[in-house]
């Protein structure tokens, strides 16, 4: 890794606490962090300056901290959040202090936590890579842009659109492929994923990605439903979702993996690849906080 160091120094001075651990997961897997934080290293420092990286080793810093409390909550209270998907929308959403911060912790935790390492390979292997030729591709919550960037270094013969509901992140995205020289062939856009015209001609995307999504929404299967419709007949799908995992806008409480896997095939998608891998739990917790990532297509 070159570029990617940029992170990890960071981390040195602004998240003393979390730099251990992120480092010996990278350095675990080199080769596999380096593909995603080599090329964000340049686009952030393009785009920003040299204050992203301390921007982003402290958004990192906040989230960690943030995870860690509302997982011994949810230990207490037995559920994810008390607050209401309005407030959530105004106060985190649209919130530029808040989301700014956050899209950088919701990018390097791919790299950084030993239970996102597994859907960094899968992303890139068996969803990216296994692509028809000039697929287009459906990102639905695009956040940061970077899963759809990725794509685009990766595949230069594709085309994606990228759609998320908050002004503030696609502010983010827009500005990382502003400087990435993907401009010709990826969009991002505000855009409520939910809210697709289902009357439209459906099966015009080859490849689609709702990563990190299902666990925002108060109820999941719409989101499927929009998959579906969407997903061309030799089309994939790249689907992630957090389990047992609370954070201050998961609404939705997956126990158990067979959850998605069940909604993904009440609309006709079934599983290709699968994992499941588990974070740090609250010592004695009745909870297992686990990160899931599927491969899907149609049946």
């Amino acid at each position: 890794m070159k570029d990617g160091n940029a992170f990890l120094t960071a981390l040195d001075s602004k998240a003393k606490t979390f730099a251990p651990a992120a480092r010996t997961t990278i350095e675990a897997n080199d080769e596999l962090c380096s593909w995603l934080l080599n090329p964000l290293a340049r686009w952030a420092g393009a785009a920003y300056g040299e204050r992203a990286f301390d921007d982003a080793a402290k958004g990192y810093a906040r989230y960690c901290m943030g995870v860690w409390k509302c997982q011994q909550q949810y230990e207490k209270t037995g559920r994810y959040t008390p607050e209401a998907m309005p407030e959530i929308v105004s106060e985190v959403y649209e919130d530029e202090g808040y989301m700014v911060p956050y899209m950088w912790a919701a990018i390097l935790i791919y790299p950084f936590w030993p239970s996102m390492i597994n859907h960094i390979a899968m992303y890139r292997d068996d969803f990216i890579k296994a692509l028809p030729s000039k697929a287009k591709v459906l990102e639905l919550a695009s956040g940061h842009g970077v899963m759809g960037l990725l794509a685009a270094e990766t595949r230069d013969d594709i085309h994606v659109d990228g759609f998320d509901i908050s002004p503030p992140a696609v502010a983010v995205s827009k500005r990382l492929l502003d400087v990435s020289g993907h401009a010709h062939h990826v969009n991002f856009e505000v855009k409520n994923a939910l809210e697709l015209k289902l009357s439209d001609r459906g099966g015009t995307y080859q490849g689609v990605i709702a990563a990190m999504l299902a666990e925002h929404l108060e109820d999941p299967r719409p989101l499927f439903t929009v998959i579906a419709h969407h997903l061309a007949d030799d089309g994939l799908v790249f689907f992630s979702t957090a389990l047992e995992s609370a954070q201050r806008d998961h609404t939705f409480e997956f126990h158990n993996e067979s959850e998605p896997i069940k909604m993904a095939e009440e609309v006709g998608l079934r599983v290709t690849k699968l994992v499941s891998d588990s974070g740090n739990p609250v010592p004695g917790g009745r909870f297992l906080p686990r990160a899931l990532g599927m491969v899907l297509r149609k049946r």
